[in-house]
């Protein structure tokens, strides 16, 4: 099959993808009035910021522990937030990233757009230094889930070989964006439940990698909206039994219970919880964390839930400390054990055992 034919075949599976979106009851498209409304309700009433010495006692970045990163056995699995959706999975011996944003601003340029309010713990060289990364797992191509400088730094650094795994439409994006990605690197693109299996010659080990539908939409440029596909990613090791859900960026939606009973029980799921207000607006979009909460009920969660897609980049016009209060709010009103689904700190590393 031509490169021509191909790309029409993505596209035509794209296209369905985004029927299938428009059919849920929960979601909706803005019309131009509704977005301009909204960049007007953003531009007059974000909350303020606070300045970084009281953000240091309230919201403190915590230092890696490296150690204990390095030295996770295979049995347990880990999760360390990175920041925003940015997580470090580690699953029987695989280490994945997903979404990986280390930039100073989620913006087409480094001059303007939403900065980042709270660092990064560590940066790509460190983080590569420490780690052997397998999988680099991206959502979607909003920038602030497929950074640029990121990817690049990635492809650049990394002393292995890399599995890039993507939804539809964004094998191309890399291939004519990163320089050579594909002389050291693999990118294998995905439909929803499509799955890839890596295995790990080391021990034998493997991972089912598979893109699952959620209730979001693609753009890079504004004139491109949906001719990229959006997932989130079922992550299945086949020798220990371990499981793990990163739903990337999401609103509510109720065919995201079929995830659950299809796939799940999860041991872990990456719930958003952020960027919401105005609600009205980014209700198909994004979760608030009432959403995340019925969320975490219906992919049926074992073991944790942490929440991401917060506490880095201000997108909307919410507290930025009101994520985590509304969360613990809704989990106590829920009878939900907080430990379940506790609100954490960028750079904190939280370990599983899903034997227990």
């Amino acid at each position: 099959m031509g490169k021509s034919s191909q790309n029409n075949l993505v596209a035509q599976k794209i296209a369905a993808r985004v029927a299938e979106r428009d059919s849920w009851s929960t979601w909706h498209t803005a019309t131009p009035s509704e977005v301009f409304g909204m960049l007007r309700k953003l531009g007059f009433s974000k909350s303020p910021i606070p300045p970084p010495a009281e953000l240091d006692k309230t919201f403190p970045v915590q230092t890696l522990d490296w150690e204990l990163i390095k030295t996770m056995p295979p049995q347990k699995m880990a999760v360390t937030w990175i920041g925003h959706a940015t997580c470090l999975v580690q699953l029987d011996g695989f280490n994945i990233l997903t979404d990986p944003i280390f930039s100073k601003r989620c913006a087409p340029t480094q001059f303007a757009g939403p900065a980042r309010y709270r660092p990064t713990p560590c940066s790509i060289p460190e983080l590569l230094e420490q780690v052997t990364l397998d999988v680099v797992a991206i959502s979607h191509n909003h920038y602030d889930h497929l950074d640029y400088n990121s990817i690049k730094a990635l492809v650049q650094h990394a002393p292995n070989p890399l599995v890039f795994v993507v939804p539809l439409g964004l094998k191309s994006w890399l291939q004519s964006n990163i320089s050579k990605i594909e002389e050291k690197h693999q990118i294998i693109e995905l439909d929803w439940h499509e799955s890839h299996t890596l295995n790990k010659n080391e021990n034998g080990n493997s991972l089912e990698v598979m893109p699952v539908p959620m209730q979001h939409w693609g753009s890079r440029a504004g004139f491109d909206r949906d001719t990229t596909l959006w997932c989130g990613f079922s992550l299945k090791s086949s020798s220990k039994n371990q499981s793990a859900l990163f739903c990337g960026d999401t609103g509510w939606f109720e065919e995201v219970k079929e995830i659950g009973d299809k796939y799940g029980p999860y041991d872990l799921a990456m719930i958003p919880i952020g960027a919401y207000d105005p609600y009205d607006f980014m209700r198909p979009q994004h979760n608030n964390p009432e959403d995340a909460v019925k969320m975490f009920n219906a992919l049926q969660v074992k073991t944790r839930a942490v929440p991401i897609h917060w506490g880095t980049f201000q997108l909307t016009r919410e507290p930025i400390m009101e994520p985590r209060e509304r969360l613990v709010a809704c989990l106590e009103k829920e009878g939900i054990d907080k430990n379940k689904f506790a609100p954490w700190l960028i750079g904190e590393t939280v370990v599983l055992d899903p034997s227990v």
